[in-house]
C-alpha cells in the first residue's frame, strides 16, 4: 500500500536505483580489484623498477648535505650496498603492494596495531620523530597533490560495493598504504637514520610523483571495469577531465592555418604538397582513412630504416582505391587533406634535422601513420600547445636531441624514447586516449630527468667555481711571493722555503681574508721580513732593526707553519738553518751569504713569458659564446655534444656538459677557439622552438 502513495517519478529513480544496485551487487569487489590490480602494476611496476635502475645516483642527490658527515670510503661502501640489494627492494616492495591488493597486507598491519601498548612505550628518540616526520609529510603531500583523483577512485570503489563513501584504508592504492608499505622494506635494510630518509625521498621522487597520472589511468580505466555503472560514473569522468574521441569543428585559429598551408603551396608549387584535384561527389570517411591507414602502418614497420616514400596522402589514397568497392568516387575532405599535409611536414622537418640522434629519429619517424590517425578530425592539436598528441611528439623530439652515445643516461634515454614509441605503434597510437597516457607518463618522466640534471649541474657548476677559486687563490700566492723576492739574491734554501712551504701559509690566509683580513696582511709582512732577514745589512743601524724584528719574525713563521701542520722535524731543521744564517749576517765582520758555506745566492728573476695569442673570428665566437650554447666535438672516432654551463670572466675558464648533466670538457677559451679552428669543435645553432612551432612558424613566416 505504501508503494502505491509514490509518485511516478519516485517509483521510476527509486527502480533505477534497484537495477543499478543489482548490477553493482553482481559485480564482487575482490573481482573488481583484480581487474584494477593489473593496470596499477602496468605503471607503478615500471616506475619501481626505473627508480631501482637509477637508486644510487638517485640516492646521492637526496642525501644532500648529509653527504659531508660521511666519509668518501663510507660513502661508496653506501653506494656499493645499495646496487647490491637494488632488485631485493624492488620485489619486495611490489610484493608488499600484492600483499595490499590480496587483503593479507591490511591483517598484518592491523594485528600489529592491536598489539601496540602505548603504556609499554618509551620515549622515542630524536632519529625516530625525524624518520616518521618526513615519512608523514611524503603521505600528505601526495594526498594533497592528487586529491581530484583520489577522490574519483573512492566514489568508483564505492559504487562498487553499491554504498555511498569508502574509508580512503579501503582504497588499496591509497598514498599511506603504498607509502608505509615501503617503510617496511626499508627498514631492515643496512641504512642509518639519515640514509633510509633519502631513500623514501628517492621513491618520492621517482615513483610517489607519477602517482596522479597512474590515478588517472585507473579512472579511465573504470568504464571497462563494471559497465553496468557507467553512468553512475559520469561525474567521475568530468572530473578526470576525460571525453570520448569526437570529431572538432575546425577553430578560426585553424582555418588561418589552412590560409597560411594554401600560400605555403603557391610558393612552392610545384611540390608534393599540391591539393589534390581529383573529381568525387562523396568524402571518405574518418573510419575508412584510418582502416587505409593501418594497412600502411603494417608495410610501413616492414620496410627498411631510410627507405623514400611517396607523400603520406598519395599512399593513404592508393591504399583507399585498394580497399574501396564502392562505384562512388570519393576524394579527401580539404580539412583532412590540410590535416595529412600538415603531419607530413612535422615529419619531414624531424628528417632533416641534424641535431636529433639518429636512433631516436629512425623511431620517431615511424610515429607519422599513428599521429596521422589521431589526428582526423583533431584540429586542436594543431593549435592547441598543450594537447597531448602535440606534446608527447614534441617531448619525444626535444629529448632526443644533443644524446652521447657514450654515455649511460643518454642511451637510457634512448631505450625510453623507444618505448614509448613502441606503444603508439603496437599497442594504441590510433586513439587520442593512448597518446594521453603515453604523454603523461613521458611528460613525468622528462620532469624526473629535468630535475635529476638541474641537481648534477649545480654541483659539477659549484665543484668547478670551488676549483677555479682555488686556483685563482694560487696564482695570488705566487704572484705575491714572485713580487717580494724579484731581483734580490736569497738563499736557495730561502727561495724553496717560500715557493714549497710559506706559500700554502699564504693560500690558507687569502682563503679565509674575508673571516680574517689581518692574517692574509701578517703572512705577506712576514714574508717580506723574511726575506730581509737574510739579506745581509748594508750598516749597523739596518743590522739593528733587523735583530729588533727577528722575535717577532720567527714568532710569526712559527704561527704559520702550526696553521698548515708543518713537519715538526722539518720545521726544527729550518729554524735551525735560520738561525745559522742571522748569526752569520749579523757578524760585524760583515760576511755575505755566499761566504758561509750554506748555499748560494741565486737572484729571482721574473721568467714568465707571454704567449703570443691569436686574435681572429675563432677567438670571438669562443670568447662571446654565452652559457646554454651548445657545441660539437669532432673526434676521428666520434662526435660529442656538450653545452656551456658555466664560465669564469676572469680566467675564461668553460665548462661543457652532457645532457644528462655530466662534466664533458673542462677547456680555456683559447683552447675551444684553437679546436673551433682545426674543426675539431662547431657552434651549434638551435632553434629553440618546439618541432611542431618550427614547422608552423615557417607556415606563418610567409
Amino acid at each position: 500500500m505504501t508503494n502505491l502513495s509514490l509518485n511516478n517519478s519516485t517509483y521510476i529513480a527509486m527502480d533505477n536505483r534497484q537495477q543499478i544496485n543489482s548490477g553493482i551487487n553482481k559485480v564482487n569487489r575482490t573481482e573488481i580489484l583484480g581487474k584494477i590490480k593489473p593496470i596499477f602494476f602496468q605503471y607503478f611496476e615500471q616506475a619501481v623498477d626505473d627508480c631501482c635502475m637509477h637508486i644510487d645516483l638517485e640516492f646521492g642527490l637526496q642525501l644532500s648535505r648529509n653527504r659531508e658527515k660521511i666519509s668518501k670510503e663510507q660513502y661508496i661502501k653506501l653506494l656499493e650496498y645499495l646496487r647490491s640489494v637494488r632488485k631485493d627492494i624492488g620485489q619486495n616492495y611490489l610484493f608488499k603492494i600484492n600483499e595490499i591488493f590480496d587483503g593479507s597486507y591490511q591483517k598484518i598491519a592491523n594485528n600489529q596495531r592491536e598489539q601496540l601498548d602505548f603504556s609499554k612505550v618509551s620515549l622515542v628518540n630524536d632519529d625516530t620523530v625525524r624518520e616518521n616526520h618526513a615519512v608523514t609529510v611524503i603521505i600528505r603531500q601526495c594526498e594533497q597533490s592528487f586529491y581530484e583523483e583520489l577522490t574519483s577512485l573512492n566514489k568508483y570503489l564505492a559504487i562498487q560495493q553499491g554504498k555511498r563513501t569508502i574509508a580512503d584504508s579501503q582504497n588499496p592504492v591509497f598514498p599511506e598504504k603504498l607509502v608505509r608499505a615501503l617503510v617496511e622494506v626499508v627498514n631492515p635494510l643496512k641504512l642509518n637514520t639519515d640514509g633510509r630518509i633519502a631513500l623514501y625521498k628517492t621513491f618520492e621522487a621517482n615513483v610517489f610523483s607519477q602517482l596522479g597520472f597512474i590515478y588517472r589511468e585507473l579512472i579511465k580505466r573504470c568504464e571497462t571495469v563494471c559497465p553496468a555503472s557507467l553512468h553512475a560514473v559520469a561525474d567521475i569522468k568530468e572530473m578526470a577531465g576525460l571525453a570520448y574521441t569526437r570529431a572538432e569543428q575546425p577553430s578560426v585559429a585553424f582555418e588561418l592555418l589552412q590560409k597560411k598551408l594554401e600560400l605555403w603551396r603557391l610558393a612552392h608549387f610545384p611540390s608534393a604538397y599540391d591539393s589534390i584535384s581529383v573529381a568525387g561527389n562523396a568524402f571518405y570517411e574518418h573510419s575508412e582513412i584510418k582502416n587505409a591507414l593501418e594497412g600502411l602502418q603494417v608495410v610501413s614497420d616492414g620496410s627498411g630504416p631510410g627507405e623514400k616514400k611517396q607523400l603520406l596522402k598519395r599512399q593513404i589514397l592508393k591504399k583507399l582505391e585498394e580497399l574501396s568497392f564502392s562505384i562512388d568516387a570519393k576524394i579527401l575532405a580539404k580539412h583532412d587533406e590540410d590535416v595529412l599535409d600538415l603531419i607530413a611536414l612535422i615529419f619531414s622537418e624531424i628528417e632533416q634535422d641534424k641535431l636529433l640522434d639518429e636512433a631516436v629519429k629512425t623511431a620517431v619517424l615511424r610515429l607519422e601513420i599513428p599521429l596521422a590517425a589521431a589526428s582526423l578530425g583533431q584540429c586542436s592539436i594543431f593549435t592547441s600547445e598543450d594537447n597531448p598528441v602535440r606534446q608527447l611528439l614534441d617531448d619525444l623530439f626535444a629529448a632526443g636531441l644533443f644524446l652521447n652515445a657514450d654515455e649511460h643516461d643518454d642511451r637510457l634515454i634512448q631505450e625510453r624514447i623507444a618505448s614509448a614509441v613502441k606503444k603508439m605503434t603496437k599497442d594504441s597510437g590510433f586513439e587520442l586516449s593512448g597518446w594521453r597516457a603515453v604523454a603523461g607518463e613521458f611528460s613525468d618522466y622528462l620532469n624526473k630527468q629535468k630535475q635529476r640534471t638541474q641537481n648534477i649541474e649545480e654541483n659539477a657548476k659549484r665543484f668547478m667555481i670551488n676549483k677555479q677559486a682555488l686556483d685563482s687563490s694560487k696564482r695570488i700566492v705566487l704572484k705575491a711571493i714572485e713580487n717580494s723576492t724579484m731581483g734580490k739574491a736569497l738563499p736557495i734554501a730561502i727561495g724553496e722555503f717560500l715557493r714549497d712551504v710559506w706559500s700554502d701559509v699564504l693560500l690558507d690566509a687569502y682563503t679565509h681574508k674575508d673571516e680574517q683580513p689581518e692574517q692574509w696582511k701578517k703572512s705577506v709582512q712576514a714574508m717580506d721580513e723574511l726575506i730581509i732577514s737574510v739579506m745581509p745589512p748594508a750598516g749597523d743601524n739596518e743590522r739593528k732593526q733587523i735583530l729588533k724584528l727577528l722575535p717577532g719574525l720567527i714568532a710569526e713563521l712559527r704561527n704559520g707553519l702550526k696553521k698548515i701542520s708543518y713537519d715538526r722535524s722539518a720545521q726544527s731543521r729550518f729554524f735551525k738553518d735560520l738561525a745559522v744564517w742571522h748569526i752569520i749576517l749579523m757578524d760585524k765582520k760583515e760576511k755575505t751569504a755566499g761566504d758561509s758555506g750554506k748555499g748560494g745566492a741565486v737572484p729571482v728573476e721574473d721568467k714568465r713569458i707571454k704567449a703570443e695569442a691569436i686574435v681572429d673570428d675563432r677567438s670571438e665566437q669562443a670568447g662571446n659564446l654565452a652559457e646554454g650554447s651548445w657545441v660539437a666535438f669532432i673526434s676521428e672516432a666520434e662526435r660529442q655534444w656538450g653545452k656551456l654551463l658555466w664560465k669564469d670572466a676572469a680566467t675564461e675558464a668553460m665548462l661543457f656538459v652532457g645532457k644528462n648533466g655530466a662534466k664533458i670538457f673542462e677547456i680555456q677559451a683559447d683552447e675551444l677557439a684553437k679546436k673551433l679552428r682545426k674543426g675539431q669543435a662547431a657552434i651549434v645553432n638551435i632553434d629553440e622552438k618546439t618541432i611542431t612551432e618550427r614547422v608552423f612558424a615557417k607556415l606563418m613566416g610567409l
